[in-house]
C-alpha cells in the first residue's frame, strides 16, 4: 500500500515539478522517497501573464481577433450553403432550395432532417437542442433561430 502511494505521489511530482521552483520540487521528492526534509514552502505557480493596472490599456491575448457580428445576409448564405454542402443533398433540388422551402415537400425524411441539423451545427459551431431542432421545418425557421441565438440585428 505504501509503495502504491509513493508511486502515485512521485508521478504527481513529475507533473508539478516543472511548474514549481527546483528547491520545492527537491523537497517534495525527498518527502515522497522517505528521506528527512525541512518544512515545505508554499508552492506557487509561476505566472507569465502581464498584470494590468486600473485604467491601463487593454491587451488582446492570443493570435486571433474577436469574432465579428453576423449580418442577416451572411446567416442566410451560410444556412443555404450548409444545406447544399450536406453530403446527401440531391443536386437536382439545388434550384428549389430557398428560405421558404419546406423540407418534407422537398422529399426529405426525418433522418435527412437530423443530418441537415448536424450540418447546420457544424457550420455555426454550436449545438441545436433536439426540442428546438424538431420545430425547424424550413431554412427560414433555421435562419430565424440562428439570428435569435446569435443576436443578429441590422
Amino acid at each position: 500500500c505504501k509503495i502504491v502511494i509513493r508511486r502515485m505521489l512521485s508521478s504527481a511530482v513529475c507533473r508539478v515539478a516543472p511548474r514549481c521552483s527546483q528547491i520545492a520540487a527537491r523537497q517534495i521528492f525527498r518527502l515522497v522517497s522517505g528521506r528527512p526534509t525541512f518544512v515545505l514552502p508554499r508552492l506557487t505557480a509561476i505566472s507569465s501573464f502581464k498584470v494590468q493596472t486600473r485604467l491601463s490599456s487593454v491587451e488582446v491575448f492570443g493570435p486571433f481577433d474577436l469574432p465579428k457580428q453576423l449580418t442577416f445576409k451572411e446567416v442566410e448564405e451560410r444556412v443555404l450553403k450548409a444545406i447544399r454542402a450536406w453530403d446527401r443533398f440531391p443536386a437536382d433540388k439545388a434550384g428549389l432550395l430557398k428560405l421558404d422551402a419546406v423540407f418534407t415537400e422537398m422529399g426529405f425524411d426525418s433522418l435527412d432532417h437530423v443530418e441537415i441539423m448536424m450540418a447546420i451545427e457544424d457550420e455555426f459551431a454550436f449545438e441545436i437542442p433536439l426540442a428546438d431542432a424538431e420545430k425547424l421545418k424550413t431554412p427560414k425557421d433555421i435562419f430565424k433561430f440562428i439570428c435569435e441565438r446569435e443576436d443578429v440585428y441590422e
